[in-house]
C-alpha cells in the first residue's frame, strides 16, 4: 500500500491482502476465518487438512500423531484427538482404528 505520509510503498501487515494499487492502509484487506498470510502478500491462503496455523511462526505446522485437522485449522486445538481406539500419524486428516484382531502399538 502507498504510505502518502512518507511517500512510498509498504507492505501489507500480515494476514492480511491487497490488490496492486493500494492507496493506503485500508487496501489491505484482513484474510477470511481461517486464513492467513505473509506481510506483503497478495492473497490469503489456509492450512491444508492436517495442519494447523501457528500464529507465532505465521506458518502451517503439522498437527501431532494421534489427531486429526480438516482444511483451515486455525490453531493446535482444530487438531481434533481421535476418538478411543482410533489413530494417526502426525500431519494426518483422518483418524483410523486397527483391523480386527490387531492393535495400536505407540511405541
Amino acid at each position: 500500500y502507498y504510505d502518502e505520509t512518507e511517500n512510498s510503498c509498504k507492505l501489507c501487515p500480515k494476514n492480511t491482502a491487497s490488490i496492486s494499487g493500494a492507496t493506503d492502509i485500508s487496501g489491505c484487506a484482513p484474510c477470511e476465518d481461517g486464513g492467513h498470510s505473509q506481510p506483503g502478500s497478495g492473497y490469503c491462503e489456509k492450512c491444508a487438512t492436517g495442519k494447523y496455523y501457528d500464529e507465532t511462526e505465521n506458518s502451517c505446522k503439522l498437527c501431532p500423531k494421534n489427531t486429526a485437522s480438516i482444511s483451515g485449522a486455525t490453531d493446535i486445538s482444530g487438531c481434533a484427538p481421535c476418538e478411543d481406539g482410533g489413530h494417526s500419524q502426525p500431519g494426518s486428516g483422518y483418524c483410523e482404528k486397527c483391523a480386527t484382531g490387531k492393535y495400536y502399538d505407540e511405541t
